[in-house]
């Protein structure tokens, strides 16, 4: 049974670090919030999650990778792939998600997983 999380935010470029016209910034700074509210939460950043050429045919914009896992950290389930975040909006529903600590992708906007569903059906083609 899920625990806790793992939230791994992109900080490269192609999700928005340093670019104002996104929302990379204040969803930093939402997540930090949200993992620090949550006894089990962790925040990690890293560089693309991705892959160069998954982000090259979109827009720049954040996304974020979380991981439930159990009280021993040991992953539970599937990944979800959150994103692309484009609005203040969206970070608010991420970072709600994320407090509520029910992390089934359902539950989530269709919009923002959008990049899930493209990582899932990849290997499809």
């Amino acid at each position: 049974m899920a625990t806790g999380y793992t939230a791994v935010v992109c900080r490269a470029t192609g999700c928005g670090r340093g670019n104002a016209g996104t929302v990379a910034a204040q969803l930093f700074t939402a997540l930090q919030d949200a993992v620090r509210a949550s006894p089990q939460g962790v925040l990690v950043s890293t560089g693309c999650l991705l892959g160069r050429s998954a982000c090259a045919g979109r827009a720049v914009a954040p996304v974020v990778l979380v991981q439930a896992c159990d009280a021993d950290r040991a992953p539970v389930g599937t990944a979800v792939r959150v994103g692309p975040l484009r609005t203040a909006a969206d970070v608010a529903t991420v970072a709600d998600w994320l407090r509520a600590g029910d992390l089934d992708a359902r539950l989530l906007p269709a919009q923002l997983l959008g990049v899930h569903r493209q990582v899932a059906a990849a290997p499809l083609n």
